[in-house]
């Protein structure tokens, strides 16, 4: 069955099920598998989520690095993270944190990849890390004064009914969105930002962005076809003013 066939099976069943007058009921499978709401880690900042946010890479093994340079905020660190498998740039990643490399804990090991945070007094600050696939890689920190060093961009994932997550960013470029299967994590439907703020007909279900432009933009849709009420998610506040 193709992705956007399983989709349609999805998106139906509730109505077929009010039909038969047992109730708009979401199959066991895809109800189990939608993530609650995940946010970043809270810490006194305005907002929260931005303290733990920044320019996220992929390591390998399911850990990303969360690399920030604010010289407000302590300078180079690189937080290191759990995520699920194939996890791709521009997926939430504010998931469980296994270590915090900084100016006084420089180095740590995880899972078999060795971890060093270098340059940590000059300019040039960067992470090394080895026994990845592939060889060893060296990531740039972000240059300090940029968003990416500030963690401007803040990811927060929402479950918004019939197996479907959504995937909210808000950052310097305004608030975009992507949609994810529950159970595999198979992106469907394409994204939806300032430029864009609504997906088509042809995407099985209804998805606009409330006030693209606006400082507190939000996303509405609808996952059950036309009688059904609209359901709206907050996007995350950008995590630093421009």
């Amino acid at each position: 069955m193709t992705v956007s066939a399983r989709r349609r099976a999805v998106l139906t069943l509730p109505v077929l099920l009010t039909a038969l007058g047992t109730g708009a009921v979401l199959p066991v499978a895809a109800a189990s598998a939608a993530p609650a709401a995940r946010t970043a880690v809270a810490a006194p900042a305005s907002p929260p989520d931005a303290r733990y946010a920044g320019k996220a890479v992929a390591l390998g093994k399911d850990l990303v690095a969360v690399l920030r340079n604010d010289p407000e905020a302590g300078g180079p660190e690189a937080w290191i993270r759990a995520v699920r498998p194939h996890w791709r740039p521009g997926d939430a990643y504010t998931y469980r944190v296994l270590a915090k490399l900084d100016r006084t804990h420089t180095a740590s090991t995880l899972h078999g990849l060795s971890l060093r945070l270098t340059g940590t007094g000059g300019s040039a600050p960067a992470l090394r890390v080895t026994g990845a696939e592939g060889g060893p890689h060296t990531f740039a920190l972000p240059g300090a004064g940029t968003p990416d060093a500030r963690g401007c961009t803040i990811v927060t994932e929402h479950s918004i009914g019939a197996g479907t997550v959504a995937v909210l960013s808000n950052g310097p470029a305004g608030p975009s969105a992507f949609f994810e299967d529950a159970g595999d994590g198979t992106r469907f439907a394409g994204v939806i930002d300032r430029a864009r703020p609504a997906l088509p007909r042809s995407a099985g279900f209804a998805a606009r962005i409330v006030h693209p432009d606006g400082p507190a933009p939000r996303l509405v849709t609808t996952m059950e076809g036309g009688g059904h009420p609209a359901s709206t998610t907050p996007f995350p506040a950008p995590g630093c003013v421009r």
